[in-house]
């Protein structure tokens, strides 16, 4: 029903799987170089239109819920799993933020970095730079990884055996 630029579209979207789970679908799903490089730029935009909302309402939304009796938990969880991930990001700068986003690594992508800007009242035009620049980042490094350009098994045993 939703069609491959659809499912690409959601699965950038989404806060597991954003630019990396829609690059490896798009990999998987699309046929050449000029498909991959639409998938991309497609990816990115996805990934990005949640970001200004996760921005606004994210200290809002948490401190709402956690006077609930139902989802107070879950919200004092999610407010802490924020402040864990921000560590020493409380001191830095939007580039810190930037790097941190582009790391294609779970739980470092664009969804916690919004949420990160967010709880340390970081500016919108800090923030939405270098969350974008972050997503850009990590959706190349993906691209470069799954088209085998970036081998990291043969740079591991060049530096084994060097």
């Amino acid at each position: 029903m939703l069609g491959k630029i659809g499912w690409l579209f959601l699965l950038a979207m989404l806060p597991v799987s954003e630019i990396r789970g829609s690059m490896i679908y798009a990999f998987a799903a699309l046929d050449g170089w000029q498909q991959l490089t639409t998938a991309y730029f497609l990816s990115v935009v996805a990934n990005f239109l949640p970001v200004p909302f996760v921005i606004l309402l994210f200290r809002p939304i948490v401190k709402w819920l956690k006077k609930t009796r139902l989802l107070g938990g879950i919200a004092h969880w999610m407010e802490e799993r924020a402040n864990r991930k921000a560590g020493n990001l409380k001191k830095a700068t939007a580039g810190a933020l930037m790097v941190f986003v582009a790391i294609p690594f779970p739980t470092t992508g664009a969804w916690t970095g919004a949420m990160i800007a967010s709880l340390l009242d970081m500016r919108f035009k800090y923030a939405l730079p270098a969350i974008l620049l972050g997503i850009m980042i990590s959706g190349g490094i993906m691209a470069l990884l799954l088209t085998g350009v970036l081998n990291l098994g043969a740079l591991g045993e060049w530096l084994i055996t060097n």
